[in-house]
């Protein structure tokens, strides 16, 4: 990475740990807003079995009711563009070119068994990119509404920085997005790393086995099977 983007990815994520810092000190900020239109969708395709299970929640989906969607996904991930198109495909979408759903590639913010630092400079690069195409331009473009109106994920690392795209718009006053967060179905007595991460700072977090969040707690919704 030259030294010029690296920094900046650093920047980058300086900033959203101050926005997830304020988070824990500050108000929600807006609150989320009475719809009367559809909401706009984010969807995070997470590679491998995270695709498969968030391509079976996804079954569900009332496309008349979250429209367009926003399907987000590693770059490179081939998996997920099938998965995205098998979906929309029962969905009755027009394509990636079409109305209904657009298609978003981030660079991986971890790959498997990479070290510490090397994390650290990728997730900061994925967090520049998604700061650019999830936030300073739809603010350029339409200031007063949010990239998405609802967030979905289920994980892995890329879901962090989503979700702290989201915050740093909410934590400004801007716009607000309701952020669900799905824990995976193989977690069933503890949280993934990522669902540690995130549970304080989403809207909805939710677990497919009872005994998934260890101790009781207010903030996590047992739903039963869901994939």
């Amino acid at each position: 990475m030259p030294p010029i983007l690296a920094l900046l990815a650093l920047a980058a994520l300086l900033l959203a740990a101050l926005a997830l810092r304020l988070r824990a000190v500050l108000p929600r900020g807006l609150p989320p807003p009475r719809r009367s239109t559809p909401a706009r969708l984010g969807v995070f395709l997470g590679s491998g079995g995270h695709t498969g299970e968030m391509r079976a929640l996804l079954s569900a989906l009332d496309a008349a009711h979250y429209t367009p969607r926003v399907y987000v996904y590693g770059a490179g991930d081939g998996m997920s563009l099938r998965a995205v198109a098998e979906v929309e495909g029962a969905l009755g979408g027009e394509g990636a070119r079409g109305s209904e759903y657009s298609l978003l590639a981030l660079p991986r913010a971890r790959a498997v068994g990479e070290g510490r630092l090397s994390t650290l400079l990728s997730a900061s690069r994925t967090l520049a990119a998604a700061l650019w195409a999830t936030f300073l331009v739809p603010l350029v473009q339409r200031p007063a509404e949010p990239w998405v109106d609802v967030l979905l994920l289920n994980g892995p690392g890329t879901a962090v920085v989503l979700v702290a795209v989201a915050y740093i718009r909410r934590v400004l006053g801007l716009t607000h997005t309701r952020i669900i967060y799905v824990e995976s179905f193989a977690r069933v007595h503890s949280l993934s790393l990522t669902g540690k991460l995130l549970r304080p700072f989403v809207d909805t977090f939710v677990v497919q086995w009872p005994d998934a969040a260890g101790a009781p707690d207010p903030r996590v919704t047992y739903r039963g099977f869901l994939v």
